[in-house]
This record gives structure tokens, C-alpha cells and sequence, in this order.
């Protein structure tokens, strides 16, 4: 029943694809960037302590952000 199924009727190119694919790894990396910014916030008890996380998740995440953006440049 399922064995002729025609692939050709779908054609997105890979560049909008591979686009879109990077919008939603990027929404969702702000959407949990700003709970994980309220959480640290609202739950922990040393602000110096909160200073570094929120500084290592920023000098850790924000270049893999960039170079997913770059790679989907070149795609």
C-alpha cells in the first residue's frame, strides 16, 4: 500500500531547510537562555556565584550559536 509513494511532489531546497532547521535551534536557545536566566535569578543565593554561570553559558553557547549561523551561511 505504502510501497509507491512519489518523494518527487515535495521540493524545498536544502538552503531553506537547513534555514529554518537554524531559526528553531535559535528560538529555543533564547527560550531556554531566559529560563535559565530566571531560574539563576530567582533561586540562587550567591550573586558572584550567578555572575560567572550566567558569563560561562554566555562565552560557551553564543559561539556555537555563530558558527551554526556560519555553516548555514555556506550551505
Amino acid at each position: 500500500m505504502f510501497n509507491s509513494i512519489d518523494i518527487s511532489v515535495v521540493s524545498l531546497p536544502l538552503h531553506e531547510v537547513v534555514l529554518f532547521g537554524f531559526y528553531m535551534v535559535t528560538g529555543l536557545y533564547v527560550i531556554f537562555s531566559m529560563i535559565m536566566y530566571y531560574h539563576w535569578n530567582e533561586y540562587s543565593t550567591d550573586t558572584a556565584v550567578t555572575r560567572i554561570t550566567t558569563i560561562l553559558y554566555l562565552v560557551t553557547t553564543v559561539p556555537l550559536i555563530l558558527s551554526i549561523g556560519i555553516l548555514t551561511y555556506f550551505i
